[in-house]
């Protein structure tokens, strides 16, 4: 059920990218960055741990490179290799060159997981399956290639539902792509 939820979430990003909202200058096709990351998992607390595989498609600006600050919708997903919590999220990264090479990022969305709610005997307790996500990332591109050290953090807020919300944060460092 998770791979299905995530293959539609692909699939549904990929009709709001960009490419379909807007006029590109760009004339390389809707997908402006894939990133593949190495997250240590749940820093926060001793109730899940292990490494985290993260893959990410941002697609282009949505308001074009001409802004200081680009908007890129995203999707993404984690595994972690514990065989703890995973995760598949969407929302959109805010982008902002503080020179030529070097780039802070922030992230805000929605995030589903596959953990046991409302409480996962033995691992986090989440509250619901539907999380806030946030995030935070500094890093260095040159070309093509770009290395990036980040931090996220999902929960409820005691906003998306009430009861438990140990929440789930993970730190780590990502390659990405950018064509």
């Amino acid at each position: 059920m998770f791979h299905r939820f995530l293959a539609t979430l692909m699939g549904t990003a990929s009709l709001l990218s960009p490419a379909a909202l807007h006029a590109q200058d760009d004339p390389v096709g809707a997908i402006d960055s894939v990133t593949v990351g190495a997250l240590a998992h749940e820093v926060a607390n001793d109730a899940e741990g292990g490494i985290d595989g993260a893959l990410e498609l941002r697609f282009r600006p949505l308001f074009g490179r001409d802004w200081a600050i680009e908007v890129l919708p995203t999707v993404g997903g984690t595994v972690n290799f514990s065989g703890d919590t995973n995760t598949a999220y969407a929302g959109a990264t805010a982008r902002y060159h503080l020179t030529d090479f070097f780039y802070v990022e922030g992230f805000f969305g929605l995030a589903v997981h596959d953990a046991d709610t409302p409480r996962d005997a033995g691992g986090l307790d989440l509250g619901c399956t539907v999380l806030f996500r946030e995030g935070a990332a500094a890093g260095y591109r040159n070309g093509h290639h770009a290395l990036a050290l980040s931090i996220s953090h999902a929960s409820h807020g005691d906003i998306l539902c009430d009861g438990p919300n140990d929440g789930m944060t993970n730190v780590g460092v990502y390659y990405g792509y950018h064509f």
